[in-house]
This record gives C-alpha cells, structure tokens and sequence, in this order.
C-alpha cells in the first residue's frame, strides 16, 4: 500500500500549502476501502504450478499472496462471470423466457465444448440457462442468453461486457465472445478477474448458481427433464479433490490458457477469494495431465492461509500514544492523544501484537477549547517497516479555556494585526515628523531672535558713541 510522505519545510525545499497537505492525507485514508491492502506476508510453503495467483482475505480485504496478478492471460471459461453480471443486471425478471436461436450452433460444430445438451428451438427461463451457464459451463447456455439479453445481437451483448469491465475497473480485460473460446483478443488479468468475480459475487443469486451441486433445469417445450451437474469437483463429495471449505465458483480450461479456477473458501469465521490462472494443463508432448492442478493448489492455498493468518486487534480504543501541548488552556497544558477506534488487521499468527511499531502524527500545540473526543491527528500503523493502517488520534479529555489568557490574547493578537501596525507606524512617523518640525522651528525661532538683537545691540552702540562726540566738542 502507498504512503503518504508527510513533507516538512527545509532549507532549499518549498512547504506544501496545508490544503495540499490535508487532501493527500484524506486520500491516504480512503484508499484502504478502494482497493485491497497487501499484508506484510512471505510466500506459501507449497508448489504452485499457475502461473497467475490473486488471493484475497474478504474479512479484511487483504491480498495475502499474489502472482504476475496484471499480466495479461486467456480467461476460457472464467468469461461467463462476466457474462451472468451482465445478464443478472439486465434482466429485471429471471423468470422470463429465451428461445434458442438455430444460427449459436454454428461455431460449435466439430469441435469439442463444454455444454448441456441445449437443444435449437429449446425455451428455458433465464434463470435456468445462468444455473446451466455456471453449473455445467454450458457454451450453448452463455450464447442464448447473450442472444436474448442483446436483443438479438451476441456483438451488441459483448460491448456491455466491456462496458461493464471498465465500469468494475478491470482495465486490463477484453471480451469478444460470451462463453470463453479460445480468441487472441479475448484477455483478462488475476487481478481484473478478481475485481470482476468480487462484484458478481454481491449480485442476488449468484452465489446461490455457482454453490448449487446439482439441478433439473426441465421440464422445457423439448423435453421432460434436463438435469445438470456443477463441474467444480473439491465441491463433490465423491471425488478426489474434495475439499469442503470451498464454495464455487468457475473453473475454464483451454489449451491455450491452461487450467483456470475462481474459487471462495470458508472456514473458521475467516472467508477467502482466489483467483488462479495458467495452471498446466497439457505435459511436453501435448498430451492432457491427469491431475488438475487448479484444485490441488487451491486447496493448499487456502489451507495455508487458514493455518498462518488470524486477524488480531493491533490498536485498543482509548489507549494512549502521545499528547499535545494546548495554550490558553484553563487547569491543563497537554491533552493526552488516544486511539480513536480498534484496529484489526489480518496478520501472521506468529506476529506478536506487541510487535507492532506505531508511528504518531500530530501537531507540536492546539488551542483552547478542546472537546473529548476531537481529532488531533493519526497513528500510523507499522509492522515490519510497512504501514499497514492508520487509526485517528483524539483528545483524550475536555479542556477549557482560560479567559484571561484568552483575553490576553485576543489583546496581543490586535497588536499583531496589519491594520494595528500601520497605525502605530503612521503614529510614529508624524510624531518624529512633527517633532522634527518643532525642533527646526525652534531652532529658526532662536536664530532669529539672536540676529535681532545683535542688531538692536549695534544700534544702541553708535548711538551712544554720537552723543559722547557731541559733548566733547561742546566743552571745547
């Protein structure tokens, strides 16, 4: 599973808005229920044969074990999963029904194909050709219903499939048929054949066609019985491969895709899908190998799952994992950060809860009020060196704020404010400005009155030097 870098500013690196920031950590979030988790995992101590491998704990949806799972490979008869989710979601009454058209016969002649024996002009309820499609993998079953549901073109039918793949999110699929023979343009992946099975597997009476061990599926206008068989042996009591934990689902197997099998297990509270592919189905010299390695792997896959996997709670609600400073707080200066939730994750049964690593995001202060129960971040989740979840992080308890420190605040966050500023700097500007005027002007002011009376003093001087020159000249 990706991870989200929580990215600090450096020297020489440029800081993230917080929107930024806040929208990569709600995607991170979400992405866990998008799209399956892998577990921290080693591979099963058995032989596997297939070539693609795609298994999934459905309880946690956790890929436990995966294999060229987007490779591109031949479905064969894994198509009619498609083909049902198609014809399921269509048809809005299964118990309508189609008439088989003579011109479906045509590709099947001379070559051998799976079928149940579906006669040219033989009518049967939708439902019944779905039960004979999936049970017995009837060719004839899948073309019929392509027929019907197509309004009389199987082209028109395989379109919706691929519609219906891309809407599923199987981008990595291509169907040019209904049924699964053999076509280089016909191609899924153990990935997309999982997303495609997992959806078909919530659709009503899907899981009930693909679980039922036998069925009559007459009488029809042709005959008066018309049983049938499902094909997925570990479900068959009598054979050699059974295995009662499995629950269908669709076996294919061509000589160009080998041997192909989706099948879902449960056992002990724990429920797994797998999908397997390319499994070998003809040895070197081109003959057919006895033994069908689909069902032998997938019962030692599902064995060692259910043996080496328990799903275990790695993080207790309200436990403690860090706090975080709080200003303007009333009785407290940290609130305690606790585990919003339980985290359970499937894990090895060996692995130890204690053994899990938790990694905190949280900020270094929060401000007063706080209310239990508020997020103040998120635990990550580690084992190994790999996250595996995340858990919110929450306060602890209620805080109040303090109203004087409030007030304080409120104070020093007025001195703060661009407006503020600009006063008190236009203030102080024509103050010294003013003060500047002052002093110039006094400075003028005493100037002046120096000049004056310097002038005043010499006037004074000869006058007084006139009147003493006019009295000495009197006495002579």
């Amino acid at each position: 599973m990706g991870m989200v870098n929580i990215i600090k500013s450096a020297a020489g690196k440029i800081e993230p808005p917080k929107r930024v920031l806040s929208f990569l950590l709600a995607l991170f979030l979400v992405l866990p229920f998008l799209q399956p988790v892998k577990v921290y995992a080693f591979d099963p101590d058995t032989d596997c044969r297939s070539k693609g491998i795609y298994m999934v704990n459905l309880d946690t949806n956790t890929v436990v074990y995966e294999r060229s799972a987007n490779e591109r490979m031949y479905p064969a008869s894994l198509t009619k999963i498609m083909t049902a989710i198609v014809a399921l979601e269509n048809c809005s009454d299964l118990q309508e029904t189609a008439t088989s058209p003579a011109y479906i016969y045509n590709e099947f002649y001379g070559i051998n194909v799976s079928h149940a024996n579906i006669q040219a002009g033989e009518t049967l309820t939708m439902e019944n050709l779905l039960y004979a499609m999936l049970m017995q993998s009837a060719n004839e079953a899948a073309k019929i219903v392509a027929d019907h549901v197509g309004g009389g073109s199987i082209e028109d039918f395989v379109e919706m499939m691929n519609q219906k793949a891309k809407a599923i999110g199987a981008n990595n699929t291509h169907f040019v048929n209904p049924h699964g023979l053999f076509d280089e343009e016909q191609y899924t992946t153990p990935y997309d054949m999982y997303l495609i099975t997992k959806y078909a597997m919530e659709l009503d009476g899907f899981m009930d066609m693909v679980t039922t061990l036998s069925k009559d599926i007459g009488p029809t206008n042709l005959k008066d019985s018309l049983p049938i068989v499902n094909r997925i042996s570990p479900m068959q009591s009598n054979s050699p491969y059974y295995y009662a934990p499995i629950q269908g689902i669709k076996t294919g197997t061509l000589e160009e895709s080998g041997r192909c099998f989706v099948s879902k297990a449960s056992k002990d509270g724990y429920n797994y899908l797998l999908v397997l592919m390319n499994a070998p189905y003809l040895d070197e010299e081109g003959k057919v190998i006895e033994t069908n390695y689909s069902f032998t792997e997938a019962k030692d896959l599902f064995e060692w799952a259910f043996e080496v996997y328990k799903v275990k709670t790695l993080v207790q609600f309200n436990q403690v994992y860090s706090s975080v400073k709080v200003k303007l707080g009333k009785d407290a200066d940290s609130v305690n950060a606790v585990a919003g939730d339980n985290f359970t994750s499937l894990v090895m049964d060996e692995i130890e809860v204690s053994s899990m690593q938790p990694l905190t995001e949280l900020p270094e202060e929060i401000e007063a009020p706080v209310q239990k129960g508020q997020e103040l971040g998120y635990l990550r989740v580690m084992l190994a060196g790999e996250q595996i979840g995340t858990v919110p992080l929450v306060a602890a308890e209620d805080i109040e704020a303090d109203p004087v420190l409030v007030y304080l605040e409120k104070i020093k966050g007025v001195f703060q404010k661009f407006w503020f500023k600009l006063v008190f700097l236009t203030i102080i500007i024509f103050l010294v400005l003013y003060a500047t005027v002052m002093i110039i002007r006094n400075y003028n002011k005493k100037r002046y009155a120096k000049t004056r009376n310097k002038a005043r003093g010499g006037t004074a001087v000869n006058r007084t030097k006139s009147a003493g020159s006019g009295k000495k000249k009197r006495k002579r």
